[in-house]
């Protein structure tokens, strides 16, 4: 990873910058079965991968040394303000460990200091974790359609 800004929460850092195509494509094959809808039913991880290694920036968090999981956002359109969450994983054995919101602050911090206003994102309804960490966390709901939210944090 090249790593743009690091942020510490207790004890987990949490790393920023651009990933490196080998470490992100095993991690999504590694964890896809993890997501609520595997990410291989739904895109081509060759042409997710590339995407994310040219245009997102990764938050991956480590706790003692290990990774623990991550968040994947996009920041590329500063005229719109608005940056968008990809893909949000933590590991089963670091769940429960707050991981998730430690991800979303260092998230959140650094859409500030990029003077971005909002971050969106899409999540299942049945996906009951994610749904109800985001809406805990302060998203709000800009679009339901009954199976998938689209959801809004203000900065």
């Amino acid at each position: 990873m090249d790593i743009e800004v690091v942020y510490q929460y207790e004890d987990v850092m949490v790393y920023a910058g651009k990933p490196k195509r080998d470490f992100i494509k095993d991690y999504i094959l590694t964890y896809d079965k993890d997501f609520f809808e595997p990410l291989s039913a739904r895109v081509n991880i060759d042409i997710f991968t590339e995407k994310l290694c040219t245009q997102a920036t990764v938050f991956l968090a480590l706790k003692k040394g290990k990774v623990a999981g991550l968040i994947a956002a996009y920041f590329y359109a500063p005229e719109s303000k608005k940056g968008y969450i990809t893909l949000t994983h933590t590991k089963e054995e670091f769940r429960g460990q707050h991981i998730a919101t430690y991800l979303l602050d260092a998230v959140t911090v650094y859409a500030k200091e990029k003077n971005f206003k909002f971050i969106d994102l899409g999540v299942y309804k049945e996906n009951v974790s994610a749904y109800n960490l985001y809406l805990h966390y302060g998203f709000k709901i800009l679009c339901d359609n009954g199976v998938r939210c689209e959801m809004r944090f203000t900065i």
